[in-house]
């Protein structure tokens, strides 16, 4: 099948939220992308997202879904800002041809350079003593963190309306979330506050330090945090990973304690816990093209074993 982009009609915005200016148009070395505009009252924004539907997708089919940050850089790296992409659409195209798992639907969430940090920031893991305004008034710059906003525009408008609008499998057993950086954070939060929506969590990269001049206060209130709210592991299922060049060289003592920290709530490696040291990888869109065949794998096994 030829490569598509699929246009769908506009989401229009209600009164009240801004409209965004419409990113450069992605395609598809396999399957389909459409474009949807949606409004966002959480973030008073309209959020642009690109949803790549598999090859052969049908209505008749019901399909497992991904939520993916940083939806403009997983498709087409003509579009991106740095000529990289993940490629998720030849990944999934090997993972459907050459091993026979399942198709999904994959859904990317494009950000704002501008808010990409506010909107990815984990908020309930920082807003602890000064935390939360010693980040505002470094990394910040006095902008507010908009992490509950970002995530509730997730679970409670953009999942509802690719529900309604695609083919789904909508239960959590079913429904996965990654991204990587600060992506890595925002999925590894939803998975800890909505697990009656998300089952599985794929985190690349994950920024776990937050901003370098207060390196040990952000990661360990990560830790903290993970500690203290991982879900159950009867249902839920982690993947993490890190290259070992530029700032991913940075997170390889926060991660091991987030691994210890999923293994003593009961995740085990090989059922509903996976890991991965990418040596000599750097932290850029290429990297984890390289990589990404492993959380997906990891996800859409476990999605199918569900069935």
């Amino acid at each position: 099948m030829a490569a598509l982009v699929m246009m769908c009609p506009l989401v229009i915005p209600a009164a009240g939220v801004a409209r965004a200016a419409r990113p450069a148009e992605q395609t598809a070395e396999w399957g389909s992308i459409q474009r949807l505009m949606v409004p966002s009252p959480q973030l008073n924004d309209t959020i642009a997202i690109d949803v790549l539907l598999p090859e052969g997708y049908t209505p008749e089919n019901q399909y497992p879904v991904i939520y993916m940050h940083d939806g403009q850089n997983l498709y087409d790296a003509a579009t991106t800002w740095n000529h990289q992409a993940w490629e998720i659409d030849r990944a999934c195209r090997r993972l459907v041809k050459d091993e026979g798992l399942q198709p999904v639907i994959v859904v990317g969430i494009h950000s704002d350079p501008a808010r990409r940090v506010a909107q990815l920031m984990p908020q309930k893991a920082v807003e602890r003593t000064d935390l939360a305004s010693l980040l505002s008034e470094v990394k910040l710059k006095g902008e507010p963190i908009l992490g509950d906003q970002y995530a509730s525009f997730v679970v409670n408008t953009l999942k509802p309306l690719i529900d309604s609008t695609y083919s789904t499998l909508s239960d959590p057993a079913h429904t996965a979330v990654m991204g990587s950086s600060m992506g890595g954070l925002m999925s590894l939060y939803l998975i800890c506050e909505y697990p009656e929506v998300f089952g599985a969590a794929g985190c690349l990269s994950t920024h776990w330090y937050g901003s370098l001049p207060i390196e040990k206060e952000f990661g360990g209130a990560m830790i903290d945090y993970v500690q203290n709210n991982l879900p159950d592991p009867s249902t839920h299922r982690l993947y993490f990973d890190h290259g070992t060049t530029t700032i991913d060289a940075y997170y390889g003592p926060w991660e091991t304690r987030a691994l210890l920290a999923a293994q003593e709530r009961g995740y085990r490696y090989g059922i509903n816990l996976d890991s991965f040291i990418d040596y000599g990888a750097p932290h850029e869109e290429s990297a984890w093209a390289g990589r990404v065949d492993r959380p997906l794998r990891f996800i859409i096994m476990s999605q199918r074993e569900k069935r």
